[in-house]
């Protein structure tokens, strides 16, 4: 047998990695500039990426640089992501089928259950009421728990994977500024949340910013990155905007 003919196979399974790791990284970028923002797509794909860590195939350092890059919110992405990564075995339209309601209720019984076609259909298809009936009398009856023990269970480890969101994105945060020391990051969170900027301050500080970024382009990699920037801060200025309005109706309505 040939080298080539042990090669060609392996060129191939890469090639298809890769085609399916751009495919992935499409998708995403679809679903988030789409009107729906179509949250539980984000995380399967996310899932997918992170799976075969193809972060760096697609052209990024890792996985913070990646959602940074497409301007995702760090709630959504390690929230979804976190939460497709329960489904290891379950087909994409299983998974899209079922409400994040659903789905991060779900995610919290053994694999097992997780896989199951009657529950995996319930969750397509029933309210988060109905289905959190459902699940738990399906897990007292597998168990052979009480209804109300399993039920207080159950709401403990939706609260575990909550905060585990919550901790990857205070390591994101930490990462992005550069702070080794988790407790005084989530104190500059806590104060940036409290001292949020408005529209006005945003404008005032990033117009020098962005204006010394135009001069300083020169090469084609400088304007690839220069689009990069501007595509950021037209995605913040938006956020901002929408947290602006939220206030004034919020004001409004309180008068």
């Amino acid at each position: 047998m040939l080298i080539d003919d042990l090669v060609k196979p392996v060129k191939q399974e890469r090639s298809d990695l890769d085609e399916r790791l751009l495919q992935a990284d499409r998708n995403i970028s679809e679903a988030w500039i789409g009107l729906t923002k179509r949250s539980m797509l984000i995380g399967w794909e996310g899932a997918f990426i992170k799976r075969y860590n193809g972060w760096e195939r697609l052209g990024y350092m890792d996985e913070k640089h990646y959602r940074a890059d497409k301007g995702i919110g760090r709630s959504t992405w390690y929230k979804m992501v976190g939460l497709a990564e329960h489904f290891p075995n379950v087909s994409k339209e299983q998974f899209l089928a079922m409400s994040i309601e659903n789905a991060e209720q779900l995610a919290v019984v053994p694999l097992e259950a997780r896989e199951n076609p009657a529950l995996l259909s319930a969750a397509a298809t029933k309210t988060a009421r109905e289905f959190e009936n459902d699940l738990v009398s399906d897990t007292a009856e597998r168990e052979n728990k009480p209804v109300s023990e399993v039920f207080v269970t159950m709401k403990w480890r939706i609260r575990q994977a909550q905060r585990e969101v919550i901790e990857r994105g205070l390591e994101d945060w930490q990462h992005e500024h550069g702070i080794d020391d988790p407790g005084y990051a989530l104190e500059l969170m806590i104060a940036e949340v409290h001292d949020r900027p408005t529209l006005v301050g945003f404008m005032t500080e990033s117009i020098p910013r962005l204006s010394r970024a135009v001069m300083a382009a020169e090469s084609q990699e400088d304007l690839e990155d220069l689009r990069k920037l501007f595509a950021r801060h037209i995605q913040e200025m938006g956020e901002i905007l929408k947290m602006c309005c939220g206030e004034f109706n919020a004001e409004q309505e309180a008068a």
